[in-house]
């Protein structure tokens, strides 16, 4: 499993993070975030994991080279 491609990192930490948000003990959290605040959560998350993000336009992170 370590030898995982960084695409399969991604989605796995997109399912991670998505189970992570609707459980029960934290959806009431979540649900009192603005927007910004959900995607600096989200960043803070994907940058722990290795893929450091920042703000571009509309898009809410772009994964940074």
């Amino acid at each position: 499993m370590n030898n995982r491609s960084k695409e399969q990192k991604l989605v796995d930490i997109c399912f991670e993070l998505v189970l992570t948000i609707t459980a029960k003990e934290h959806i009431k959290i979540f649900s009192k975030k603005s927007n910004e605040e959900k995607a600096e959560w989200v960043a803070k998350q994907l940058k722990g994991c290795g893929f450091s993000t920042h703000l571009v336009g509309a898009s809410w992170g772009m994964l940074e080279k």
